[in-house]
């Protein structure tokens, strides 16, 4: 037997036990995948898994097919339909987050610029929140038909846009050319069109035929994807941005719900394996390490009140709306670790920083379950707080 096939099947069970453990917890089951990574790992585990390069193949496709979806899940037309106070806080706390978060990370001692930019893949990684995190939490509390929720379900929407442009930009973070860089955007409108005019005028009419054969739809659903990503790389994207904008360029058709019911599944299996193979790359940790996580997650946590709470209550959302939505989106994307494993491939970041924006995201993650369960009570509590200092309420 192919050495490759125990270590899968080692790890799944482990990514199972794990998971169902961290969900009995009322934690994120993605948690648990990154700690059952580590115990089978060969850094601070048991080893179980000698060959990590092997479970990395593997989750790279469930990287491509989690991008494939999230292109899927993303309605343009939806969102240029969106309130003005949705606009406002997607554009806005993206940028705002970054530009502070270059100038803060850069003030501590993070390098930006002579082939050390970790200010700004920190100030990236802490823009982004986590969908998964999020829609969970709110669903499991129904609420995510409150107007707080849809804000919140809007501004991860946005990020996922940005998230989009990044992937674009990324490959060229080290030479920052402004020619290059429309160049690299150029590229991925270029794409989009295509893979538009071929959803529409192609893929389409071929849906329409196989729709009543499962197995045919999930199999033209990759092969699309697989398609995108490649010309994605061959045009000098990567294959990951092809992958998103082919899920984007089917997004608004309605064939594009019925190939999400059907590839949920099967991403899930291999996004396991990714998760995994992050937590098997996770050192020992050190005081220096878990030191600078804290600093981040208590940037995370601050940014999202500087950022998502002015724009909303000035917007004319009111407080509870502001306070709540800040408190729902404070935690780190894994998102965040799809452009720190690209950073390291790219070698534009090293090994410590993923490994510190792992326990970072990790901690965040935890307390999120603690913000959004008791959003509300938080939520009493600042407000009479800032009655006490005389801040006039914004309804």
């Amino acid at each position: 037997m192919h050495g490759i096939i125990p270590e899968i099947g080692i790890s799944l069970l482990a990514a199972t036990v794990l998971g169902f453990i961290f969900q009995s917890l009322k934690q994120p089951v993605i948690l648990g995948y990154l700690v059952a990574g580590a115990i089978v790992g060969p850094e601070i585990g048991f080893a179980l898994v000698k060959s990590p390069e092997n479970i990395k193949v593997i989750s790279e496709i469930g990287l491509i097919l989690l991008l494939f979806i999230i292109g899927l899940e993303l309605n343009p037309v939806s969102l240029i339909s969106s309130g003005r106070q949705l606009i406002y806080a997607g554009i806005g706390q993206f940028l705002l987050c970054v530009i502070i978060g270059i100038g803060f990370f850069f003030m501590i001692g993070y390098g930006l610029g002579q082939g050390n930019i970790d200010a700004l893949y920190l100030s990236l990684f802490c823009a982004l929140s986590s969908t998964a995190i999020v829609v969970k939490l709110l669903y499991d509390k129904f609420e995510l038909d409150t107007f707080p929720g849809r804000m919140s379900l809007g501004i991860l929407i946005f990020q996922d846009i940005w998230a989009i442009l990044v992937l674009a930009l990324q490959p060229n973070f080290l030479n920052p050319d402004i020619v290059v860089a429309l160049i690299a955007v150029g590229k991925s409108i270029v794409l989009l069109g295509i893979g538009f005019l071929l959803s529409r005028y192609v893929l389409q009419w071929v849906f329409e035929r196989i729709a009543k054969t499962p197995e045919m739809v999930v199999g033209m659903a990759i092969s699309w994807c697989v398609l995108m990503a490649g010309i994605g790389a061959w045009i000098g994207l990567s294959m990951e941005m092809g992958a998103l904008i082919a899920g984007v360029a089917i997004s608004s058709f309605p064939y594009g719900v019925h190939i999400i019911a059907k590839i949920l599944p099967m991403r899930d299996s291999f996004l396991t394996l990714f998760f995994l193979s992050i937590g098997m790359t996770i050192p020992m940790p050190s005081v220096s390490i878990i030191t600078q996580a804290l600093v981040v997650v208590m940037f995370v946590i601050a940014s999202r009140f500087i950022t998502v709470y002015p724009i909303l209550s000035l917007s004319g959302s009111g407080r509870r709306t502001a306070i709540i939505t800040s408190l729902n989106l404070a935690q780190i994307s894994e998102f965040s670790l799809v452009i720190a494993s690209l950073g390291l491939g790219f070698g534009h970041i090293k090994e410590s920083l993923l490994s510190m924006i792992i326990y970072a995201m990790a901690i965040t993650s935890v307390l999120s379950s603690y913000f959004i369960n008791g959003n509300h009570q938080i939520y009493l509590f600042l407000d009479g707080l800032l009655n006490r200092l005389d801040f006039r309420r914004s309804n």
